[in-house]
């Protein structure tokens, strides 16, 4: 009686295919999901429509796959060649060698210098260039870095386990090595104290209290503590026993000052002192104007490696500021509805994002008909990008099929994107999942069968 019941309602509710309607029941039948609140939409690109849908208008947690927002708006507002300016100033006048004044980097938002994702964007060897160029042996005055007056502060609804740690970088106006510095242990017996070997690059003005102990599991289960406003940091957890060189990662809530520490620095191992004197201010003398990689090769990384730092960046570039009602003015200019949308970031890491499977799927067909090309072409590839290896594993169908965006925190699975057919036929889906009780592999794994059953 009850699966009568049930085959009626899914009748009534859902407006897909028969080769939807199994799929979806067995997914939904997922042992773990009973007590899920789960989203879904699944539509044809060429006219629209829903083929399967099971609250497609309730507004979840969607974690990364929020990054879709910021990062087609980007693109749609400021265009893909769009580049960061830097400029690189001094004040004052060089006589014999000696700058009679400060060193000034003017910060533009860049949040690509000397990232690990652009190599060759370095800001400290072009400054070094630049200085040997004009054959300046001594600064007299300071390193400094201007940054934009007003810089926002972490988001509140950010959770306190993650300010610190390397996925909660912020994004200021002056960002560098990712905004992520490198803690190295070295780890004894289980249940010992480990010993912190390394800084890098160096925190000037902080402490760092090291309460990390040796475990005999082999998993990272180090957490860093301190927010940007602290000038101490606490690591606490656990890493393998018996490592010469654990490497844990953490935000660097102060990347300007840090970088002002490590030229400094590295002048003097050139042989160029800085005395950090205090000098009236003189004319200022432009030395480099310096562009970041293109706007299209930001939002690839953004979406391909799920960089929390660069979606916030690309927030504040499409937002001018004004980020959730930037979102709401360019999604009712597209056509797309907002009904029930929260967002309290562009990176997906606050926990009270809450956004409908529609309106993800509304995106997505409007990104793949405008031939948003630089942005489809950001979303990881089954196959051939390790982030989906979760959802395609044991379905080998689906390499090369589909290609998405995942979307994971504690408790949430979220995955949105296209999915080629069989046929030739593309069709856009957003797969929310908030709650589940079952392990993450076994959501994924069910999300996968799910899609796979469209090919």
């Amino acid at each position: 009686m009850f699966e009568k019941i049930w085959s009626v309602l899914l009748g009534m509710v859902f407006i897909f295919p028969v080769y939807g309607q199994d799929g979806l029941r067995r997914f939904l039948s997922t042992p773990g999901l009973e007590h899920a609140a789960v989203g879904i939409s699944v539509r044809r690109v060429g006219d629209g429509k829903e083929v399967a849908a099971y609250a497609s208008q309730m507004a979840l947690t969607p974690a990364s796959v929020t990054k879709l927002i910021p990062t087609y708006l980007a693109l749609q507002i400021k265009g893909k060649q769009f580049r960061y300016t830097t400029t690189v100033c001094y004040s004052g006048k060089v006589r014999n060698g000696v700058l009679e004044g400060d060193l000034i980097v003017q910060a533009g938002g860049d949040p690509c210098w000397n990232s690990r994702y652009f190599l060759h964007h370095d800001l400290m060897e072009t400054v070094f260039r630049k200085i040997e160029e004009l054959k300046i042996q001594k600064i007299r005055g300071r390193i400094l870095v201007e940054e934009t007056p007003k810089e926002e502060a972490i988001p509140g609804s950010w959770l306190w386990e993650d300010i610190s740690n390397y996925y909660g970088a912020l994004c200021h106006s002056f960002n560098y090595r990712d905004n992520t510095y490198v803690l190295t242990f070295q780890s004894g017996e289980a249940g010992e104290l480990t010993r912190l070997t390394g800084v890098r690059p160096a925190l000037p003005g902080m402490e760092i209290c090291n309460e990390v102990y040796a475990s005999p599991r082999n998993t990272d289960n180090a957490w860093i503590y301190g927010g940007p406003y602290s000038s101490l940091i606490c690591v606490k957890g656990t890493i393998p026993c018996r490592r010469e060189a654990f490497q844990v990662k953490g935000a660097m809530h102060h990347p300007a000052r840090v970088f002002e520490h490590e030229l400094k620095e590295e002048m003097k191992k050139r042989d160029i002192p800085v005395a950090d004197e205090i000098l009236p201010e003189g004319e200022r003398v432009m030395l480099l104007s310096l562009q970041s990689p293109y706007l299209e090769e930001i939002v690839y990384h953004t979406n391909k490696s799920s960089i929390n730092l660069f979606a916030e960046a690309l927030g504040r570039l499409a937002g001018a500021g004004k980020w959730p009602e930037q979102v709401e003015l360019s999604f009712r200019e597209a056509g797309i509805s907002t009904a029930g949308m929260v967002l309290k970031d562009a990176c997906g890491l606050s926990v009270l994002n809450a956004v409908p499977a529609r309106v993800f799927t509304d995106l997505l067909l409007k990104a793949y008909r405008d031939g948003e090309e630089s942005f489809i072409r950001s979303l990881p590839v089954a196959g051939r990008d390790p982030g989906l290896n979760a959802y395609c594993r044991r379905l080998p169908q689906l390499q090369g099929k589909l290609r998405a965006k995942t979307g994971s925190m504690s408790g949430v699975r979220c995955l949105a994107g296209y999915l080629m057919t069989n046929t030739g036929e593309t069709l856009v889906f957003a797969v929310l999942i908030n709650h589940y009780t079952c392990s993450s592999l076994q959501v994924c794994e069910a999300v996968g069968r799910f899609l796979a059953d469209f090919l």
